[in-house]
């Protein structure tokens, strides 16, 4: 096999760990966000000209990091969940 084919082998690979195939339950990360998030987080820090987070990708890992930092031990599903949440209605991505 060449490097070419084995480089687009692994983009293709990473592509699909980076965005799961399963649709995300909005609701429920409606849900999570809700009870969780907004205790910190007004509106106003997603829609801030300096926000961190501008792709999905950004979206989820800022997720990832607060579910961590503030001990919630969510899923990766839960995770998938609230990010689809907040990229959709605040940032308006795609997934």
């Amino acid at each position: 096999m060449s490097k070419s084919v084995c480089s687009q082998v692994a983009a293709v690979a990473l592509a699909a760990l980076a965005f799961p195939a399963v649709a995300a339950d909005r609701d429920r990360g409606q849900s999570l966000h809700d009870n969780h998030c907004v205790l910190c987080h007004t509106t106003s820090v997603y829609t801030r000209a300096d926000r961190l987070a501008n792709t999905y990708l950004e979206v989820r890992q800022q997720v990832q990091r607060w579910q961590e930092n503030t001990r919630l031990r969510w899923t990766p599903t839960d995770i998938d969940n609230v990010t689809e949440y907040i990229a959709d209605k605040y940032y308006k991505l795609p997934q």
